[in-house]
Parts: C-alpha cells; structure tokens; sequence
C-alpha cells in the first residue's frame, strides 16, 4: 500500500518538475523573442518628420549647406572664366595659310645662261637659297636669236641639249624650287621653219600667221588698217615672196600666230606638254594680250590729236589687244596645264578673273620722275582689291631707275606689299663665278616676308607731309606688325607716324633703312621715335613694333 503510495507521489512529483522545466524553457523563448523584437525594432526604425525637420532647420545645418552651394557655383563660374581668359588672351593660332605656293615666295625671274653659262652651278643656287629664293622663271630656253624664237621645243645651243635642261630642272627642284619657263606665244622669229612654210604656202603651214594683201595702186602696197606694232610703225611688213602683208605687233622680225587657226592652238598645247613632261611645274606666258586681233580687221580708234597718229599710245587698240577670245583660249590653256598639275600665270590682262588661270600679272608703270599721288594711285586698286603680283616698270624707258637707292626702296616696297613681288634678277648676278653676300635688305626682307603679318594682315596707305610721303602699315593681332613709309622729296621731313596711324606706340624698333636712310638714323634694329622720325630726302624706313 505504501510502495503504490509512493509510487504515486513520486509520478507526481515528476509531472510537476517537467511542467516547471517546460514553463521555465517557454519563458526563456519568450524573453527571447521579446528581446529579438525590441532589437529589430532599434535597428529600422528612423527619425520621425518632426524630429528630422527639428535638425534640417537648425542654424548649423543650414548655413552648412548655404556653404557648399556657393562653393559649388564659385568654382563653376571659375572654371568657365578661366576658360574664356585662356580662349580670348592668350595668343592666337594663325590661321592657315590660304595662298598656294606660286602666292607665297617672290618669283627670281632669271636668265637661264647666267645659271648654266659657267660652273658652281650648286654655289649659285646655295645663294639664291639664301636670298629666300624659293620659285624661279627661266628665261631664254628656246632656241632662238636673241629674244626671236626659231623652236619653242628646242633648248638653246649654250644650255646644252635637252637632257642637259632637265638635269637643270631637276636640280633646281632638288633643292626646293619650283621651277617655271616664260615663253610669249604670240610670236616668233623670221627664222622659224614654220614661218618659212608659210610663206611658201604650204597646205598645213598657210595659214599658221597672219596674211592680208591690202591695196595697191599698181606701185605701191598699203597695209588694210591702221594699226600699229608698238614701237610705233605699222604692223604691217610686206612680203616679196607670198605678195602680202604679214602682222607683227612687235618687231617685224616677229611675225604674230594666228590663233584663229585650230592647228596653231594645238601646235602651243604639243609645246606645253613638251616642257612640263621635261618636268617644269609651271608656265609663265608673257604679252598674252595679244593673242587675237579683230577678224574683221577694223581700224584702230584714234584717242589723241590728230598730229600724234604716229604714236602707239595715239590708239585705243581696242582691235588688237585684250579681245574676249584671248581669255577663252587662256582659260584652255590653262585646263590643259592643270591636268599636269601645273601653273599658269599669265601677263598684262585687263581682267584677274579668267577661269583655269592660276595668276595674272601686271606691273605697275610708273615715269621716271613719279609723285607720291601717282605712286599712290598706282598701288592702291591692286594692293585693296586681291592678291597682286608686285613689279615697278619705268615707262620712260628701259632701266630709267638707276639710283641703287630707288631699287631697293622699289625691292622693299614689293616684298612688304600684300602679295608676291616678281623680281628681274640682274643678268651679272654670277658674272664671273663671284657669288656676292647677301646683303641687310636681302636677308632682312627674307625674314619680314616670313611673318604671317605679310600674308594675312591688313594694310592702310598714306600719302602723308603734303604729298611727299608714301606710307602704309601692315598689322595683325597676335603678330609682329610693321611700316614702311618712303620719302619722295629730296629734303629730309620729319614724320608723326603716332598721328597718322593707330595703334602705332611711340618707340619703334628700325628694322630695315635704305642708305641714306640709315646714314641720320640709329643702326638697326634699334628703337626710334615714331612721333618724331626724321627721314632722308628719297630714302625708305621699315619700322615693327
């Protein structure tokens, strides 16, 4: 009885221990849910609306962010100044060249004997080189006698053969020259094989010049026309063996082509095609406006009195030269060459606009005793109105310039203004194999015409001191500028260059002075007064600032 009591207290007792065991395991998994709820919720849980506006709008966190927004934009508008400051004032990039080769360098026109008549042939180049001779026009190539052309495809006895003439091309080319031939197309000698066919009447040759029978009284024969070769005697020479007139504007040992005749054309474009296949790059054809003459052969028109009808400029020779034919032929011409990439440039046309032309070139004829307003006049339309070619001729007669000190005034004057000057080299240029030094105008030119100034800056004229003054500047933002101005009186003026053209600064520096120029002045290259400059009677300053 009692072991069953027991027993029964005993089972009791265990049922209890497990329920205390059970209830005190619930209660830990409840503390432990309870605690993992509190902690979830602290780790989630934000800042409410009130809270978080309590301290967005509190004084620190306001002028926080006032801070590094005008930091922000500070730095911004910076950084774009700093970048319109670099653009705008710092020097400028020059712009790119917008003139081909033939535009660029002065043209040396040179008589081919004095590069080949004696030795050093290299030598003489290495001079021109100095000289900043970068293009060259090659003169008295064809065969002829003097300056009357018996074969335009032949080379000139005393430049050797024809081989000899492209070794000549060659080498010049070698040393960086462009190398380009003048030849005048409108005539050739007495002498010419062609002419003498002509004469003869030959069925190809016939009709290659100009024939015309004119009048005859049964005694005497009387040219058609009136017109005039000019050196002023008719233009008419009668032939003894043809019975008629043949034309020639220049001398009658010059009969003129008939470029009315198919066949003449093409003979010139064989001819064109002879040289640059030798490996010219370029042609230079000289006294083009007389190419054509009215087919009609209609008198000239009479401008002067009636007792000047003897002279050349008497006529308007509105009939025999600048005839619109001339251009069309010359634009051909010039298709043709630049299918060979070649040049052409051509002389003395009354237009600058003439498609398939690379250039035309026209001196500027001035009288031996010139004034400051012919000069002037004389410059102007050509230096303001396109890229001009620069060559001063003397109208009274050849060579009328014979004062050293004009020539280089004239050489300054052509390498400063907007464009290219052509240049008559000197036939002693190498006479006796002596190369001369360069001289202060030469190499000083050289590196004037090296400044982008010279190619794309502006350029104003004056005539300043009542007249006596020639004078223009040239300047560019971001380059060296300059001014030339030239005395024409013979009494030394004192110039106010601050007064007569802007942004001029009162000291100057001499770049370049003609001699008696330089004899009252500093040596170059040092400062002057611009507002007080005295200058030689008939001499020329260059000065740059």
């Amino acid at each position: 009885m009692s072991l069953e009591k027991d027993d029964g207290a005993v089972e009791k007792l265990m049922e209890e221990g497990k329920k205390k065991v059970d209830s005190t395991s619930d209660k830990y998994d409840e503390l432990s849910k309870m605690e993992l709820a509190d902690h979830t919720e602290t780790a989630y849980a934000g800042m409410g609306k009130e809270e978080l506006m309590k301290y967005a709008n509190s004084p620190f966190w306001v002028r926080l962010r006032w801070l590094l927004f005008v930091t922000f934009w500070l730095s911004w508008f910076a950084m774009m100044f700093g970048a319109l400051f670099i653009i705008f004032l710092t020097p400028k990039c020059f712009s790119t060249s917008k003139h081909e080769w033939y535009q660029k360098s002065p043209v040396y026109i040179i008589n081919t004997a004095s590069l080949v008549s004696q030795n050093g042939l290299d030598e003489k180049i290495e001079y021109m080189q100095k000289l900043g001779v970068q293009h060259v026009v090659l003169t008295s190539v064809f065969q002829a006698v003097g300056d009357e052309v018996i074969d335009f495809m032949k080379v000139n006895i005393s430049l050797g053969n024809e081989d000899s003439m492209k070794n000549l091309v060659k080498n010049l080319k070698t040393k960086g020259m462009k190398v380009m031939l003048k030849l005048v197309p409108n005539h050739s000698s007495r002498l010419n094989l062609i002419f003498e066919r002509s004469v003869l009447k030959e069925t190809l040759y016939k009709d290659f010049y100009i024939w015309n029978s004119g009048f005859s009284d049964g005694t005497h024969h009387y040219p058609i026309n009136n017109w005039l070769s000019v050196t002023g005697e008719s233009a008419w020479s009668w032939n003894d063996v043809r019975k008629e007139f043949y034309l020639h504007q220049f001398s009658a040992e010059n009969p003129d082509f008939n470029f009315r005749n198919e066949d003449v054309v093409d003979y010139f474009e064989k001819v064109f095609k002879h040289w640059l296949d030798i490996g010219v790059d370029g042609l230079y054809l000289d006294k083009v406006q007389y190419l054509f003459e009215d087919k009609d052969f209609k008198n000239d028109t009479i401008t002067t009195a009636p007792n000047m009808t003897n002279k050349y400029d008497s006529f308007s020779h509105k009939a025999t030269s600048n005839l619109p034919e001339t251009k069309e032929l010359l634009s051909r011409w010039g298709n043709l060459i630049r299918n060979y990439s070649g040049v052409l440039i051509v002389s003395d046309l009354d237009s600058n606009d003439i498609k398939g032309i690379n250039m035309v070139h026209s001196s500027v004829k001035l009288p031996s005793d010139f004034t400051g307003e012919q000069l002037f006049n004389a410059i102007l339309p050509k230096a303001t109105t396109s890229w001009s070619s620069w060559e001063f001729v003397c109208t009274d007669k050849p060579n009328c310039w014979k004062n050293d000190e004009m020539i280089d005034a004239f050489s300054i004057l052509g390498s400063l203004l907007p464009g290219i000057p052509l240049i008559n080299a000197d036939s002693k240029l190498f006479e006796n194999n002596k190369i001369p030094n360069v001289t202060l105008i030469q190499s000083t030119l050289k590196k004037l015409r090296s400044m982008p100034t010279i190619e794309l800056g502006s350029f104003n004229a004056k005539l300043l001191n009542n007249d006596k003054v020639f004078a223009f500047d040239r300047v560019m933002s971001g380059s060296e500028s300059l001014l030339f101005a030239w005395n024409l009186s013979k009494n030394i003026t004192v110039l106010n260059l601050t007064k007569e053209f802007d942004g001029i600064p009162s000291e100057v520096n001499l770049s370049l002075c003609t001699e008696t120029a330089c004899s009252i002045l500093p040596p170059p290259n040092l400062k002057v007064a611009s507002n007080l400059l005295n200058l030689a009677g008939e001499s020329a300053v260059v000065l740059t600032f």
